[in-house]
């Protein structure tokens, strides 16, 4: 047992991993990729893992589909399996915790889509360079990096600081991730009053 304990940094790197691969997952389930708006729904929950995991998580969650055929294969059943050519091979992916082990028969003569884990059979292609591309088209990934602050939020809505605030700034980091609004002071304070009207 002692050999599956890992230091802290590891274990939380790990952790963080597999919290992308299910975060990822009932993104996949919740919402089919062929349906109408969904690759933008999807990018949505794909931009919300990058920002409540970090970069580096959901960056070791692709290199691990790519590294390893069969991971991306029992997460969504894809055979990628490498073999000689006509020989059909049988995968065997015991993933403990993560389900059941997947046995499918693979024929390694069809073609293969690259990096096609985690495109469920009939949807658009969502490649992990897709997903790649996703997260490097967002301008920002941390509150940090924001325009406004949480005072100058306050004090622009004239509210005392409280859980809202938090909310409202996670609020806005999404919608500055996502590309809905800039993130200069001005449209921030303008979508944040917006907000705080709807609520």
């Amino acid at each position: 047992m002692r050999a599956w304990t890992f230091p802290g940094a590891t274990r939380s790197a790990v952790t963080s991993v597999l919290r992308v691969r299910e975060a990822w997952t009932a993104a996949l389930a919740e919402v089919p990729p062929e349906s109408p708006g969904g690759t933008e729904a999807l990018r949505r929950r794909w931009i919300a893992a990058v920002l409540a995991l970090g970069t580096s998580a959901t960056e070791g969650w692709l290199t691990l589909l790519e590294a390893v055929p069969e991971a991306a294969s029992y997460q969504q059943r894809l055979g990628l399996a490498q073999a000689g050519p006509g020989a059909a091979v049988q995968l065997h992916v015991d993933m403990p915790g993560l389900g059941s082990p997947l046995v499918e028969q693979v024929d390694p003569s069809e073609p293969k889509t690259d990096n096609a884990a985690v495109q469920p059979s009939g949807a658009p292609a969502l490649s992990t360079g897709l997903l790649r591309s996703w997260s490097a088209s967002m301008p920002l990934q941390t509150l940090a990096e924001l325009a406004v602050t949480g005072n100058e939020l306050a004090e622009a809505l004239q509210k005392r600081p409280g859980p809202w605030l938090g909310e409202l700034l996670h609020a806005l980091l999404q919608a500055v991730a996502a590309g809905d609004i800039a993130n200069n002071k001005q449209s921030l304070l303008q979508e944040a009053k917006r907000m705080d009207n709807d609520e």
